[in-house]
């Protein structure tokens, strides 16, 4: 019997079509997969692209926002915690050497960071106060056994240069003040040659010839030993009376030209918000007296923090153990220092400041009609008041010694026993509004790290 066997050619078509399948199929696959991922990283590096710009734009915001910072305080470093906004976060530094700065912004976010640095050179003028010893808004008076201030002196109003009253420097009176006179006298209407008369005198600490007085209202020199050794120039009279004697020239009704000084301004909230933090903020005198009173271990009260801030009320420092203080001291009412008194200004601070006025002075005791003894007082750095500072010490072993400057808003008395020597950088006055205009500023060069 004869077999016939019939082959499939179906069968193995449809095998070859699954074949070709399958292996397209894969390859659209892999070609979509792809793609996919190209377009995710494509999309990825747009967003990094748009994140890199963005916070770019952030760290430059960083750099201008600084650049303000620093037109309203050459003191300023940076906000090394960041600056929080809308858009994100920013981080500053300002590095300073001289007039050149290094002003550095950076932001991270997403996985980028980006950072950007310019350097500056940047010409800036103090306020004209931050050259003087002495400065006051209103009356100036200084007389009496070692009272003397080495600087300049400068008084929006008169002065009155009494017996044994010093100034070794120049001394400027730019107002029109009530009394309509300076004197440098001894204190007795004709003269009295067993007083010694006020005097305006060079300062050794300086190379520049001064002891000159310049004046809006008149000045009169009385008294066999009152006495001014360089110029006096006025828009007034000049008057050398019972042997007055001035040794350099005169210049009476000179025209000059005068704009008072501003009282500066003193930032409370900024050291008030500082001394919440550290805890050395005190809501009232008593309860700053009565901490001092607890670390009073018989022999001295020694303040260990560099700022303590005193709200609400009158604070009256008793005599007593002597009290030490490396830093600030800031009360917003009057202040009175009876006591023996050592303090130097630290990073960057004043030394004492108040909101209304300063008296650094013995106690006056009713019952016995004299001054109680307080003991010696030495500052290094600025006494600055919104008021009057008054300053006296009545015995020669209870010198007050303030090497820095004085500042007051209304009248400064100095009475026998203190001395003034002036002492500042001009960078030692972090609070203080004493930049009076940027005069240049040159953008050196600028680098992006990404």
């Amino acid at each position: 019997m004869k077999q016939i066997f019939i082959k499939d050619n179906n069968g193995e078509k449809g095998a070859a079509t699954l074949l070709v399948v399958t292996v397209v199929t894969a390859i659209i696959v892999t070609i979509s997969i792809a793609l996919a991922r190209s377009n995710l990283i494509q999309f990825q590096s747009v967003e990094n692209l748009k994140n890199s710009r963005h916070v770019y734009y952030l760290s430059e915001s960083g750099i201008e926002d600084t650049l303000l910072q620093l037109e309203e305080n050459i003191n300023y470093t940076g906000n090394l915690s960041g600056e929080i906004t809308p858009i994100g976060t920013y981080y500053s530094e300002v590095d300073a050497l001289g007039d050149d700065y290094t002003i550095t912004s950076w932001v991270s976010e997403n996985q980028v960071r980006r950072e950007v640095s310019l350097n500056i050179t940047l010409s800036y003028e103090l306020a004209e106060v931050t050259t003087k010893a002495t400065y006051m808004a209103d009356f100036f008076w200084i007389n009496g056994e070692d009272a003397r201030i080495r600087g300049d002196v400068w008084t929006n109003d008169d002065f009155e240069i009494v017996e044994n009253g010093v100034v070794e420097g120049n001394l400027a009176a730019g107002g029109k003040g009530s009394m309509a006179v300076n004197w440098v006298w001894d204190g007795i209407i004709g003269g009295n040659p067993t007083l010694t008369g006020g005097q305006v005198i060079d300062n050794p600490d300086t190379p520049k010839a001064d002891g000159n007085i310049n004046a809006a209202d008149a000045v009169k020199v009385s008294g066999p030993t009152a006495y001014v050794e360089g110029n006096v120039t006025s828009d007034s009279y000049v008057w050398e009376i019972f042997g007055g004697t001035i040794d350099g020239d005169i210049a009476e009704y000179a025209s000059q030209t005068w704009d008072p000084i501003p009282v500066p301004s003193f930032d409370f909230s900024e050291f008030e918000s500082q001394a919440v933090q550290k805890g050395t903020y005190f809501s009232s005198a008593n309860s700053f007296l009565t901490y001092l009173e607890s670390i009073d271990d018989g022999n001295e009260r020694r303040l260990t923090d560099d700022v303590y801030y005193i709200d609400n009320g009158a604070l009256k420092i008793p005599a007593g153990s002597p009290v030490y203080l490396d830093g600030l001291l800031v009360v917003e009412d009057n202040l009175y220092i009876y006591s023996e008194w050592y303090q130097t200004a630290q990073g960057g601070l004043p030394a004492i400041v108040s909101g209304k006025g300063i008296e650094i002075a013995n106690k006056f005791n009713l019952w016995s009609w004299n001054y109680d003894y307080a003991g010696p007082v030495r500052i290094e750095g600025i006494v600055f008041a919104e008021k009057d500072v008054s300053l006296f010490r009545t015995y020669s072993n209870e010198d007050i010694i303030i090497n820095g400057a004085v500042w007051a808003g209304d009248d400064v008395f100095i009475m026998e026993h203190t001395f003034i020597n002036y002492d500042l950088d001009p960078l030692n006055v972090n609070g203080f509004d004493f930049v009076s205009g940027i005069s240049d500023l040159q953008k050196n060069y600028w680098r992006e790290i990404i």
